[in-house]
């Protein structure tokens, strides 16, 4: 599977009047914080037109295709609905149009800009850093009376700049930009997702900035560096109710059909069950990274069902979204209909809430719960991640002995 997100470099092949050199677009979402910088590559036929492009965010490549409508041309995303419109202008070497969101209520959009350069560079011209804010980090995001405690890991190599920020329920993705001065600026987009964090160096190397997301999201936070910065145990969080004594499910499949737990193909069968959302970032790391569980243990008893709390309900559209999802990720596992995001934690009332996207549920073979995850922070975590994937296959091995 494709490693998903959070700043976002794109490669390009330019269309034909560029010959087939590999050159680069830098592309901007004009947020209310300010230009959102991504870079992105484009793939032409022999007929010389695009058909392809492919982002770069972080470490992960992300490819979709093109379409041509008129004279614009439609970037669709290979899993989120959603999707850019834009127009050339006469000499092919600049882009404009909106970058659309259709998951969301409303006309969702951001204004969309690229134009051609030479190399993937955010900003000529930037200042030496007034220092190197590599490190761990205790993050705090304001948003009112609320205050989210969460974790930045940040790595800085002279003005580059990257990481994310853990946070219960996920990390912010794969994070990319600069340092210039005192100031640091921190970016991503996977095509669906806007993430941008725009900040100053005090003097005593805290932090502090604004995070943006798309065009609905603002809030300040600040950040001092502590080595041992951590977030609560995420097996802590979600828990079985008192009064409960096991975890159940029935939900609908992709073409209607009930689906419970105390289904014969279920039967003497560990399981993994993810409450998910197809438009949540953070679910589709863990998709990518379950595509690859699902092949290693393909030949035990072990199933794995994705309870998928969606935007859009309605089969047709479902099953049009989770179509999208299996032919990006590869996945075979069942996907059901579990409702709209926010009726979650009515729909499964055995747990004490569910908290966030991904919550993942394992099972024994009894069906009995061993362990509840929630959250899930994935590549951009780096060491995190990997200690992850070592304990949750070791725990996956003993269960399906």
């Amino acid at each position: 599977m494709q490693r998903f997100f959070w700043s976002v470099i794109i490669l390009i092949v330019l269309p034909f009047a560029m010959q087939a050199q590999a050159r680069y677009f830098r592309g901007t979402l004009a947020t209310p914080g300010g230009d959102l910088i991504f870079f992105f590559s484009l793939d032409r036929n022999a007929a010389g037109e695009p058909f392809k492009y492919t982002l770069e965010n972080g470490n992960e490549t992300i490819a979709g295709a093109l379409e041509k409508k008129g004279d614009s041309i439609i970037f669709s995303s290979p899993v989120f609905n959603s999707e850019i419109v834009a127009r050339f202008n006469e000499d092919k070497s600049a882009l404009s149009g909106k970058w659309y969101d259709h998951s969301r209520p409303g006309n969702y959009f951001l204004p969309f800009e690229a134009v051609f350069v030479k190399e993937n560079v955010y900003r000529p011209g930037l200042e030496e850093p007034i220092a190197d804010i590599s490190g761990r980090y205790d993050a705090k995001f304001i948003n009112g009376d609320v205050i989210d405690n969460t974790v930045g890991v940040f790595r800085q190599d002279g003005n580059k700049f990257s990481g994310t920020f853990l946070t219960t329920t996920g990390d912010y993705r794969m994070l990319n930009g600069f340092v210039s001065g005192d100031n640091f600026y921190l970016a991503a987009f996977d095509g669906s997702h806007a993430f941008l964090f725009k900040g100053k160096i005090l003097e005593n190397n805290s932090l502090s900035g604004y995070f943006y997301s798309g065009q609905h999201f603002a809030a300040p936070f600040i950040a001092s560096k502590n080595n041992k910065a951590a977030l609560p145990d995420p097996k802590s969080l979600t828990y079985l109710k008192p009064g409960y004594d096991k975890f159940t499910f029935a939900f609908p499949d992709e073409n209607g059909n009930i689906v419970k737990l105390e289904d014969e193909q279920f039967k003497n069968k560990a399981m993994i069950i993810q409450i998910t959302g197809s438009w949540c970032p953070n679910c589709m790391d863990e998709t990518s990274y379950l595509s690859e569980v699902e092949e290693k243990f393909k030949s035990k008893d072990l199933a794995i069902v994705a309870l998928s709390f969606e935007r859009q309900t309605e089969q047709v559209q479902f099953k049009q979204n989770i179509s999208k999802l299996r032919n990006h990720f590869g996945v075979d596992y069942l996907y059901l209909n579990a409702g709209l995001p926010k009726t979650a934690s009515d729909a499964l009332p055995m747990l004490n809430k569910v908290m966030g996207f991904p919550t993942t549920i394992i099972l024994n073979k009894n069906h009995e719960i061993v362990e509840i995850h929630t959250g899930f922070n994935g590549p951009a975590t780096g060491d995190v991640f990997v200690e992850y994937q070592r304990e949750f296959e070791a725990l996956l091995n003993k269960l399906v002995e």
